[in-house]
């Protein structure tokens, strides 16, 4: 039986960074991206018309902005989710983002492989908020704060997952942990799963907020 995949919709008023972005996401074949608009009127009419399970929108794009077009969209039901990609890190821009209950929060400056595990996230149902913009928010806003994961005993944790909480911390991912702490892929997706049973978690950026909620950070004890 085939997998069915995630169908993708893109919006950017740069036409030059639609195609890279697409090649991008197609080198995945779970995912499908089955349209593009470079401005918000024809992105919210396509949307509509072609029901896509996820769309990625710029804000900064004419006719209707990133956040008009996730508005409307709430207003009508639509059960697309919405990723938004941009180059905007004030904190302005990422408190009507959570408001908006977006599913997710990329910077422009993050890899399209950053991307894709945004993409891989959000299809699975959890939302996605760049390590940079988590910070941020941490930072900032009390309510996120006592929304973090609670704090449990650290003796709940083996050294090695400790390890890997604080680089989680930092913001790598992936290979970027497994090569600081030489372990394999499988290895560390076992710790990553303990780790989120341990305190109550079901992903990473849960961990991330727990991280940062009790300091947790490389050169902590």
């Amino acid at each position: 039986m085939l997998r069915t995949k995630t169908r993708v919709f893109l919006v950017d008023d740069h036409e030059m960074i639609l195609p890279g972005l697409k090649i991008a996401i197609e080198s995945m074949e779970k995912f499908s991206v089955i349209g593009t608009a470079t401005d918000g009127l024809t992105a919210f009419n396509s949307i509509m018309e072609l029901s896509p399970d996820i769309a990625v929108l710029d804000l900064s794009i004419p006719v209707l902005n990133g956040f008009e077009i996730t508005r409307k969209l709430r207003e009508k039901k639509s059960p697309v989710k919405i990723i938004i990609l941009t180059s905007y890190s004030e904190e302005k821009y990422i408190r009507e983002a959570m408001e908006l209950k977006v599913d997710g929060y990329l910077l422009k400056e993050n890899s399209s492989r950053e991307l894709i595990q945004a993409l891989d996230t959000v299809a699975g149902g959890l939302k996605y908020i760049t390590p940079k913009v988590m910070t941020k928010l941490m930072n900032s806003d009390d309510t996120v704060r006592k929304n973090a994961p609670a704090v449990l005993a650290s003796e709940s944790l083996t050294e090695k997952e400790y390890e890997v909480l604080k680089l989680i911390s930092e913001g790598k991912r992936g290979r970027e942990i497994c090569s600081v702490l030489n372990i394999s892929e499988s290895t560390l997706k076992t710790h990553k799963s303990h780790m989120m049973q341990k305190l109550n978690v079901s992903s990473a950026n849960e961990l991330m907020l727990y991280a940062l909620k009790n300091n947790i950070f490389s050169g902590s004890d």
